[in-house]
């Protein structure tokens, strides 16, 4: 799981309540558990990596399968249940999958669902030991207070389309609180006009006014946050894909719109599971 933003210029006030006994112990049983399996993950990776030898298309292989493994194992840890629609059939050429972003958790979400590369913010590729797993999963980075890191990002981006990977990212730029989606950055969109690739539009929906965005928070209270809750629901809804053609500011505010209306969707299904519970 990768952290691909820094939190936005708004204080949430959700989720600050002090916590019980039990959740002080859920929370400390979860970081710890955290903790141990990015280490172990990292070793295990590690070791098969060098098992595999220099065939890159088997090492690649290796990273697809730990990249799964570890976000559906790390949304177990903390409790994270994923619901929703996803109809998409399987892939049969590139894609951008582009979504809102809300929580740490998103990236966990999106690889468990899609795998693939993410891109994810500059700094953490020197955080231990996520920083080591996020570069020997290829991850692209990027600044984006640096317009040079920004375009090494795209041509990152569009190499990865070129080769028929699949690509997510959070045209957003940052983490924002609720269901309104803030405007798409075109420089993603960029990275793939031309090319064969299908943008794959998709709406995440967590539980709302419960704390669980990570929004003007530090990464290790995000964390407590999300393992202090006995269960934290995300709806996921995946919308029809279309291929990168046209304009980058086109293709990013049809995309902005499919996303937004996803959203809304996704809400309303989280909504309607939770009133039949």
């Amino acid at each position: 799981m990768v952290v691909t933003s820094e939190s936005s210029d708004t204080t949430a006030s959700a989720g600050s309540a002090p916590r019980g006994l039990w959740a002080t112990l859920r929370v400390k049983r979860r970081l710890l558990l955290f903790a141990a399996l990015l280490a172990w993950s990292l070793g295990r990776l590690r070791v098969e990596l060098a098992l595999t030898g220099p065939n890159e298309a088997k090492r690649e292989a290796v990273r697809v399968r730990t990249k799964a493994r570890v976000s559906r194992q790390l949304l177990r840890v903390f409790g994270v249940v994923m619901e929703g629609e996803n109809h998409l059939p399987p892939a049969t050429r590139a894609r951008l999958v582009v979504a809102n972003h809300r929580t740490a958790f998103d990236i966990g979400v999106m690889m468990a669902q899609f795998g693939g590369l993410m891109l994810s913010r500059g700094d953490l590729s020197s955080w231990p030991i996520i920083g080591r797993l996020a570069r020997e999963g290829h991850t692209i980075f990027v600044d984006r207070e640096s317009g040079h890191s920004g375009a090494r990002a795209i041509r990152a981006i569009r190499r990865a389309l070129e080769a028929g990977n699949t690509v997510s990212v959070y045209p957003e730029g940052t983490t924002y609180i609720g269901d309104d989606v803030r405007a798409f950055s075109p420089g993603a969109f960029a990275a793939a006009r031309g090319l064969a690739v299908d943008i794959v539009p998709v709406g995440l929906a967590y539980d709302a006014n419960a704390g669980v965005e990570y929004f003007h928070t530090p990464f290790l209270e995000h964390l407590e946050r999300v393992a202090a809750r006995p269960r934290t629901r995300v709806v996921l809804c995946v919308g029809e894909p279309f291929p990168a053609e046209g304009k980058s500011a086109d293709l990013a505010a049809r995309a902005e719109r499919e996303v937004q209306a996803l959203v809304l969707h996704a809400r309303a299904l989280h909504n309607d599971q939770r009133g039949a519970t």
